[in-house]
């Protein structure tokens, strides 16, 4: 695995131009290299007030940690590159690639919800590539969310923020994810581990929020309850025919009742992607996230 510099102060070797993100597991700005004017993304740990002004702790993922397992996904192309890790302004900071394009939730926002067969696969496909090679890794993201997928310009997506992975079947000492998309065996520590059905609840969770604009369990508004009806009925109506048998098994409750792997996931849907040299959708997003499977052949 390859060594990246640490850098004592990260104000000595970039311009920090603002903040661009703002998470629970760090904050994100903007920055600028002084010399060779190239662009990049920094993320530093979020300070927590917890007593006299003076008085700060730090709150969030460990940064060390995290910058450890971008480095080992460092072979793929859809994971940003960390360039540098350092502090600034007394924080910890990871110093990575700046990422041009629209996160998912803004390109889908205005046009929910998603009917369109090809857009819908065509992202839960990316996405299934992408984790194939995260799950290669024996590594879970644990935080599949709109927030955390770019669509660059020429709409390939790209994952970010390994803020909360782990490695498969590792011990939890606390609750992973975010509520809402994260699966059931991610809201509490665990003994046995996650594996890679967790992040195919987080896929699944996409999925309906893209088509029936509904988060599975009680959503964002309460923690996720085994009796909890998956959806409303007129939402579960609503799911487009294509994809609700396989939305609704990648959201089960029992990991072990999700498909097996992100491979059944893609070849479920591979009959939805757009054809290579297809034109693309009358009612397309923006950046378009079809442009990929119209120019290039599937990887799965």
């Amino acid at each position: 695995m390859k060594k990246i510099e640490r850098l004592l102060e990260i104000e000595d070797h970039y311009e920090v131009l603002g903040l661009f993100g703002d998470g629970g597991q760090g904050d994100l700005f903007v920055g600028r290299h002084h010399k060779t004017g190239a662009k990049v993304a920094l993320k530093t740990q979020k300070a927590r007030d917890l007593g006299p002004l003076s008085d700060f702790q730090w709150a969030g993922s460990d940064l060390h940690e995290e910058g450890d397992r971008m480095l080992q996904l460092a072979a793929i192309q859809a994971i940003p590159d960390i360039l540098h890790t350092g502090t600034y302004k007394g924080r910890e900071c990871l110093v990575m690639e700046f990422i041009e394009g629209n996160q998912l939730r803004d390109a889908v926002m205005a046009k929910r919800p998603v009917r369109d067969t090809r857009i819908v696969a065509s992202i839960i496909g990316q996405l299934c590539e992408i984790l194939r090679e995260v799950h290669d890794k024996k590594l879970v993201h644990c935080d599949l969310k709109p927030e955390n997928v770019i669509v660059e310009p020429d709409g390939r997506l790209r994952l970010i923020d390994m803020g909360h992975a782990v490695r498969v079947g590792a011990t939890t000492h606390e609750p992973h994810g975010t509520r809402g998309y994260a699966s059931p065996e991610q809201s509490d520590a665990s003994d046995q581990g996650l594996t890679e059905r967790a992040d195919i609840f987080g896929l699944g969770c996409i999925l309906l929020e893209m088509t029936v604009m509904r988060l599975p369990y009680g959503g964002l508004e309460e923690r996720a309850e085994r009796e909890c009806p998956v959806l409303p009925p007129d939402r579960l109506a609503a799911l487009p025919p294509e994809f609700a048998a396989l939305a609704l098994q990648m959201v089960r409750w029992k990991a072990e009742d999700r498909p097996s792997d992100v491979q059944e996931v893609f070849d479920r849907l591979r009959r939805h992607l757009p054809p290579l040299g297809s034109s693309r959708p009358s009612r397309r997003l923006r950046p378009d996230p079809t442009e990929y499977y119209r120019n290039h052949p599937p990887r799965l």
